[in-house]
């Protein structure tokens, strides 16, 4: 059913996550479509370009860390709007742009990343007793339809498994549901955070997806079923960010541990 998101909820998403729905323009070379991504000779032009900017070694890391941003700019505010506010934020290959940060109104912290800008998405809700259905539908259209496209052209472009880029994902989905249960005080919005978390992580079936598998369930330990604990505090694969950081790891990074086995 056809939706609005309030100006206070636009207000927070764009301040939470740093995009721009305006259609604003951009000298070609600043920015690309997310779309363009699939192709290869442009989808390793501008990771190569990416790699100069943010001051990557190699493919293998920019397209990691491309995935942990885009993850950040696409997925986190799709899942925030989805379950805070049961609204779904349309977001789409096909208008989605990656931004560069010296064009991009939101470069406040002064980040070498790239932020999101794109036209006012359609903006949907579920009618009344259909919300499961709903969810399905607006989980399909985030990652079957956008981010599994997408990462499986950044694994095989950047050279890269599929498993870290997924797992990056899961590092940028955790807090809105971990936060969330901490500060939120709505029964409503409450339940919606303990019910999407478990279905994106567990029950969801990997077509929703775009794989065979759910892509995520292989993060989640096996204890305390249903509960945020299940979360582990190290991740199971590294990103890179430690070959680009001058050897700094991430916080929840396996390479320490595996240093001293």
């Amino acid at each position: 059913m056809s939706a609005k998101l309030s100006k206070s909820e636009w207000g927070n998403l764009k301040s939470r996550y740093h995009f721009s729905y305006e259609n604003n323009t951009h000298s070609a070379d600043r920015f690309i479509y997310s779309r363009n991504l699939l192709n290869k000779e442009l989808c390793e032009t501008y990771l190569d370009s990416l790699a100069s900017e943010i001051g990557s070694p190699s493919r293998r890391v920019t397209a990691s860390m491309l995935a942990k941003r885009y993850a950040f700019l696409v997925v986190a505010p799709v899942l925030y709007a989805m379950t805070v506010y049961d609204k779904n934020l349309l977001l789409k290959l096909d208008n989605c742009r990656l931004v560069s940060p010296s064009d991009s109104e939101f470069n406040v912290t002064k980040s070498k990343f790239p932020n999101l800008s794109f036209e006012e998405p359609s903006v949907t809700e579920p009618v009344a007793g259909k919300r499961k259905e709903w969810r399905d539908h607006v989980l399909r259209q985030l990652f079957a339809e956008h981010i599994s496209p997408l990462f499986h052209a950044l694994s095989l472009f950047g050279g890269i498994p599929l498993v870290i880029l997924w797992e990056n994902v899961m590092v940028r989905m955790a807090p809105i549901y971990e936060d969330g249960l901490e500060e939120e005080t709505n029964p409503a919005i409450l339940q919606r955070l303990h019910e999407d978390f478990t279905f994106i992580t567990q029950t969801a079936p990997g077509s929703i997806f775009g794989e065979r598998r759910n892509p995520f369930t292989k993060f989640m330990s096996k204890t305390n079923i249903g509960t945020m604990s299940e979360l582990p505090d190290i991740r199971q694969t590294c990103c890179f960010y430690y070959e680009m950081s001058s050897a700094e790891y991430c916080r929840a990074c396996p390479k320490p541990l595996e240093c001293h086995k």
